[in-house]
């Protein structure tokens, strides 16, 4: 599937996303060894009961989605070390793949109709922005660890003949960044680019768990090969839409949306019905603001039904698929430098403040982030950071003090300048950087070859 060859049809139509797979496979009653004995492992179900993998995906075909997903939200290797079974991540994401195109190629020539089958990537269990005990700069998971599963789920996934890539529910952009860098990876191996989709889940106020806005994480993902933005899960599509609508205004990709079927009550269980979730829904779709639409936890057929016959015969949001030059960085906040005068915090350096050095050498990193939080409330609008020092391990200081920053309200807010002459130091620092940063003291000195392979 190339990629314009989905955007194409993205101008033409609103297009169907299914619904949640774990809320149909609740239905089926399966037992314990379906699960093989580890229940709760959805995607155990590709390699035991296709069958019922492939019901699924035909019910949901027949209720009118365009795209489906395949049963892949936790074929990694980090979620599946939950019941023993990291070593199964490429082959229950490749199975899943297959049975989904299997499936739709089944029902395109019953139907004449052409279905796009999403590779489904999830966050994981793990967090590589959230501290995880005490210790400010501890996390469950590296950015390197979080790449390497996300690289053998995306490449399964495409063994598998999936059309797209959809890196979803995401609460943390770290981890995002590591699914895009990964799947950027996979294709530069296959020799093949696919389409990406990007969906995040947040709260009322449009941020991610990991405190990070979804205009900071657009700013920091936008790559050539994402063709859209958009967010699901949360809760319900009435909350989701004035988020929607600011997420539309921001950015020049298209936009999807696929919500829970509103709030669990006490219970668990979902209560909003097919046609309240497509009330909600026309608001987006008769002001053409929205391209691609399905559902969340809580949804079913019916609901992927109901949505189907909202969009048939409305015209999609109109998405300015051109590349526009934006003047952008991002910590948890976007910053726009364009026409403006930028004051860049400079204290945050071992070789040009006494203070953060002996701070640094004393490891009371905590204290040391006064020093940024003190220059941004004194006007500066990035923070520079440098622990080149003969002394220090300087990727080691930079990784926990970037950490440290992350846990801040602040100094989270604001874009880093990474300044470096040590390319493992700058390498680091981007490995911890969930927004959109500079980088200084990348020079020519070593001849424009070195330049252009640190670049990029």
């Amino acid at each position: 599937m190339s990629i314009t060859s989905f955007t194409n049809e993205l101008q033409k139509k609103i297009l169907v996303l299914d619904g949640a797979t774990g809320t149909a496979i609740q239905k089926y009653n399966l037992s314990e060894n379906d699960f093989l004995g580890k229940k709760g492992c959805n995607e155990i179900l590709n390699i035991t009961r296709p069958d019922v993998i492939k019901e699924i995906h035909f019910n949901y075909m027949k209720a009118g989605a365009d795209i489906i997903e395949t049963n892949s939200f936790n074929c990694n290797k980090i979620s599946l070390a939950e019941y023993n079974l990291s070593d199964k991540a490429f082959e229950y994401s490749k199975t899943s793949a297959v049975i989904a195109c299997e499936t739709a190629r089944i029902y395109e020539k019953t139907s004449g109709k052409k279905i796009w089958v999403a590779g489904s990537v999830g966050p994981t269990s793990k967090s590589a922005s959230i501290p995880t005990g005490d210790i400010p700069y501890e996390r469950g998971v590296s950015f390197d660890e979080l790449k390497e599963a996300y690289f053998e789920q995306i490449d399964g996934l495409i063994s598998g003949g999936a059309d797209i890539i959809l890196i979803e529910t995401i609460f943390d952009g770290l981890n995002a960044k590591a699914a895009l860098i990964a799947a950027e990876e996979v294709f530069e191996k296959n020799n093949k680019v696919l389409p990406v989709m990007i969906s995040a889940t947040v709260n009322k106020q449009g941020k991610l768990l990991s405190g990070q806005s979804v205009e900071s994480l657009v700013t920091a993902l936008d790559r050539n090969c994402i063709v859209s933005f958009g967010l699901n899960c949360s809760f319900g599509a009435k909350d989701l839409i004035p988020l929607i609508k600011k997420l539309s205004s921001f950015t020049n990709k298209f936009i999807s949306l696929y919500p829970n079927a509103g709030l669990p009550n006490e219970d668990g269980e979902y209560n909003e019905t097919p046609d309240i979730t497509a009330g909600y829904l026309k608001e987006l779709v008769e002001e053409k603001s929205v391209n691609i639409l399905g559902g969340c936890c809580g949804t079913h057929f019916g609901h992927i039904e109901a949505i189907s016959k909202l969009v048939k015969g409305k015209e999609p949001r109109k998405a300015d698929t051109s590349n526009k030059t934006a003047f952008l960085l991002s910590g948890n906040e976007i910053y726009d430098f364009k026409s403006r005068f930028t004051p860049i915090g400079e204290r945050n350096n071992v070789a040009g403040s006494k203070i953060f050095k002996e701070l640094i050498d004393q490891k009371n990193y905590v204290k040391a982030l006064e020093i940024a939080r003190s220059q941004i409330q004194n006007g500066a609008c990035v923070i520079d950071i440098n622990m080149d020092d003969g002394l220090l391990i300087s990727h080691e200081e930079m990784e926990k003090y970037l950490r440290v920053i992350q846990n801040d309200p602040l100094a989270s807010k604001v874009p880093v300048m990474i300044d470096s002459s040590d390319f493992k130091t700058i390498e680091t620092a981007l490995k911890n950087c969930a927004g959109k940063s500079m980088v200084n003291s990348i020079s020519l000195k070593e001849g424009e070859k070195s330049f252009i392979q640190k670049a990029q």
